[in-house]
């Protein structure tokens, strides 16, 4: 409730009609002119009012707003971005930076004393570059600002092309990607990114100049060493490369690929221990435009196959030819080492540094294997180890023979301890044996049945060491046989029970032999055939049962060896059956039905006439 109380005066003239409202009026007026200006009143200018995540923003005439401290806060949330104190005497402009955040409107305000200036800002998405010049290969690292706040399936395009994609923002519409850039041609280069919010035309393109390079492998060797060098960033399809070593062209007629790519090789030539500037150019690309690299060279070895078997495997046993360059001249007392183990000593290097050794592989087991060389002057840790690959190596003796036979298997290069696996023809055989710990097994191996001609045998052990070798099976045919029995015409009845026996002379063959028996009722073996295969001995019964139907039949026999190899036919004879095997019994069984038959009806007959009656009973 309110309650109005009248205020006592000291007596005097009261105010009334028009001079009492305009006092009230002009009170009024200057009661809202002491009110504080309302927060946020969207009055504050910004020069531009748009841009990126990091672009310098601009408040201009600054002391329009008064002076004395400031503060300039950011978004929604007041995220106090910048402060400090004007000067009323200056009407400098304040500059400020867009703070990390996500794309769209967000609220600028400055606040001086208890008033305060907004004005509402747009964050576009953009991209920064760490670097803007490269060759193919090198990375660039690109910060992306200004999406949308967690947006996914962001992507990078290089020349409108995608390069990398299924990048996600974080909270504040930022994410960082390393992209390695992709074989180009010289030149400038444009790179965007975009997201499924945010549009490329949005975020626009950044250039990144591509500069030609090349690169050598290996950066370091001996003399004589032949290295491969590539180029990138070259233009494209460009002609009349050269590769210059120490200012002295090496190699020279290359012509870029339509990426602005090359490659070639070349040995390096005679030069001093140490550094030695390789470069490019060509008809577009100019030496002081592509970047320099080195090549030091230092003392090495090169080994080789005495034999000049380039490319060969290396087995146990070869002989090797090892080669020292860039070592102290006339160097004496050099050794060689195979797997740190003396080998070849003594040697000594002529004036130039150079020397040249010979030794044969000794027993080791399959794998890498490392050959180094020092001297007085040269250390071990100078000069690199140069690797070679010991190969397994197979060998069989003799490599021809029959089924059966024996042979030497021998072994060498296999892993040290492994245990063996044996293929025939593709076949794993079963036989178990091991490399002893120097790589190397001899064994016997009889080839087992098979056909004749050349076969594969392999042997491999767990590490992956593998050889083969071919053997060759003996592909005389045996003789064929000569027929014993029975004699030709011969004939069987059907009350014959005994088995038919079948039987030839003995085949004698170094792969062994079995036997095919063939029995035909035509003269040219067709129609109804018996035939049996696989006969250890030269001896065939034919059953009872197994007897074809009564007539004229005729009979030869083949020897086969282990090996597939097929005699010719035996002649042949003939043999006649005067009944089946299944009319004889038939014909038995029915008279022994009748006679059992007349026995039971003869019984019957007696049965009925008083039965049967003894002598002494008649004689009482």
């Amino acid at each position: 409730m309110v309650h109005c109380h009248k205020r006592e005066t000291a007596p005097g003239p009261a105010l009334k009609g028009p001079l009492a409202a305009l006092l009230a009026s002009l009170f009024l007026v200057i009661s809202l002119m002491l009110v504080p200006a309302p927060v946020r009143a969207f009055s504050l200018g910004l020069e531009p009012v748009s841009g990126k995540v990091g672009s310098t923003i601009k408040i201009p005439a600054f002391c329009q707003y008064g002076s004395g401290d400031y503060r300039i806060y950011w978004g929604e949330d007041d995220q106090l971005i910048q402060k400090g104190t004007v000067d009323s005497k200056g009407c400098s402009p304040i500059y400020f930076t867009v703070p990390e955040t996500q794309r769209g409107k967000h609220i600028v305000t400055l606040e001086i004393g208890s008033k305060s200036w907004s004005r509402d800002f747009t964050v576009t998405a953009s991209i920064t570059l760490d670097v803007k010049t490269g060759s193919p290969g090198s990375l660039v690292t690109i910060q992306g600002n200004g999406f949308e706040e967690r947006e996914g399936e962001i992507f990078i395009t290089f020349d409108g092309s995608r390069t990398a994609q299924d990048i996600e923002a974080n909270s504040k519409g930022a994410w960082t990607y390393k992209l390695e850039v992709p074989s180009k041609g010289r030149g400038s280069h444009s790179i965007s990114a975009a997201g499924a919010s945010t549009p490329s035309q949005e975020v626009g393109n950044e250039n990144f100049e591509i500069r030609p390079a090349i690169e050598v492998k290996p950066s370091s060797g001996w003399v004589g060493r032949v290295v491969n060098v590539s180029g990138c960033g070259f233009a494209l399809n460009e002609p009349h490369i050269a590769v210059s070593y120490d200012d002295v062209i090496v190699k020279s007629g290359l012509t870029a690929d339509d990426s602005g790519t090359w490659q070639t090789s070349f040995s390096i030539p005679p030069s001093a221990k140490g550094s030695h500037k390789l470069d490019a150019h060509g008809s577009i690309s100019p030496d002081d435009e592509v970047t320099d690299v080195t090549f030091t060279v230092a003392p090495g070895i090169h080994v080789e196959q005495a034999a000049h078997k380039l490319g060969e495997a290396i087995h146990v046993g070869d002989s090797l030819v090892v080669t020292g360059i860039g070592y102290e001249n006339n160097e004496t007392r050099i050794m060689v080492m195979f797997d740190g183990v003396k080998i070849v000593d003594n040697i000594q290097a002529d004036a130039q540094g150079s020397w040249s050794a010979q030794f044969s592989i000794p027993e080791t087991g399959f794998g890498d294997h490392s050959i180094t060389a020092y001297g007085d002057a040269t250390r071990s840790t100078d000069v690199a180890e140069f690797t070679i690959l010991v190969s397994p190596d197979l060998s069989i003796n003799p490599d021809s023979g029959a089924v059966g036979d024996s042979m030497v298997l021998t072994g060498h290069g296999f892993g040290s301890n492994e245990a063996l696996t044996f293929i025939y023809n593709f076949k794993k055989l079963d036989l178990s044996a091991s490399a002893d710990f120097k790589g190397n097994f001899n064994m016997s191996f009889q080839p087992p049945a098979g056909s004749s001609g050349p076969h594969t045998l392999t042997v491999m052990d767990g590490e992956g060491a593998a050889d083969s070798v071919t053997l060759t099976i003996e592909s005389n045919p045996p003789q064929a046989p000569s027929l014993t029995a029975p004699e030709d015409g011969a004939e069987y009845g059907f009350f014959d029970s005994e088995p038919v026996a079948f039987s030839w002379s003995a085949v004698e063959d170094s792969s062994g032999v079995t036997y095919t028996l063939e029995i035909s009722p035509e003269d040219g073996f067709k129609g109804d055939l018996i035939s049996r295969q696989d006969l250890e001995k030269p001896l065939y019964h034919l059953p009872r049962n197994e007897r074809p139907s009564f007539g004229l039949y005729f009979w030869r026999v083949k020897a086969v060896d282990l090996a597939g190899n097929v005699s010719a036919w035996s002649e042949t004879r003939t043999l006649e059956f005067s009944g089946s095997n299944l009319i004889g019994p038939g014909l038995i069984s029915l008279a022994v039905l009748v006679i059992i038959i007349l026995i039971i009806w003869r019984i019957r007959v007696v049965s009925k006439k008083g039965g049967w009656k003894l002598d002494s009973d008649s004689d009482s």
